[in-house]
């Protein structure tokens, strides 16, 4: 017997999963700032994540790549111009991260700190855009490019402000921490 999921269900899930990491960034960053003010790199979740940071950030850039296909592919959102940037930004990180992982290669975290700083900044303007457009929605919500589809118009807000672009600039932040976690940590020599 095969069971159909509600894409509305399955929506809610992510921006569930958004709210998580959102939770998991903010304790991360924490973290991260009390290690590097206080020079001892020896905190369990610095520790953790430099131990396992490949593996943590690949998993974060497949989730972020399978939602934003599922979103487009299976439940029907047209992805807008600035959706198509913040994809130029993430989907290369799961090859990226997939060959480091292969490879052993910690190196790999420059790039994705890199290639995510920029995916938060166009994340950040396609949200704006989004709230702009929420709180005057008399503004026109003219398409950006010739799909028809508007950057303004949010497909949904969940939880009442979780957005597409959002879970994208969520994913890329924890990807920022994640990376700058494992650049700033300098591993114990045996």
């Amino acid at each position: 017997m095969l069971i159909m999921l509600d894409p509305s269900d399955i929506i809610t899930a992510l921006a569930g999963l958004t709210v998580v990491a959102q939770v998991i960034a903010l304790i991360t960053l924490v973290a991260l700032i009390v290690s590097l003010a206080t020079k001892k790199h020896d905190g369990f979740i610095v520790r953790y994540i430099h131990a396992h940071g490949l593996v943590l950030l690949f998993i974060v850039a497949l989730t972020a790549t399978c939602a934003s296909l599922y979103l487009s592919e299976i439940a029907g959102f047209t992805p807008c111009k600035d959706c198509w940037l913040q994809r130029i930004f993430m989907y290369p990180q799961v090859i990226l991260l997939g060959i480091a992982l292969w490879k052993r290669d910690r190196n790999i975290a420059l790039y994705i700190f890199a290639l995510s700083v920029i995916g938060i900044f166009l994340s950040g303007d396609h949200y704006g855009d989004q709230i702009v457009q929420a709180f005057f929605p008399e503004q026109l919500d003219e398409p950006c490019d010739a799909t028809g589809v508007s950057c303004a118009k949010a497909e949904f807000f969940r939880f009442g402000y979780i957005s597409i672009p959002l879970m994208a600039g969520t994913a890329f932040l924890l990807n920022i921490i994640g990376s700058l976690t494992m650049l700033t940590r300098k591993p114990k020599h045996s």
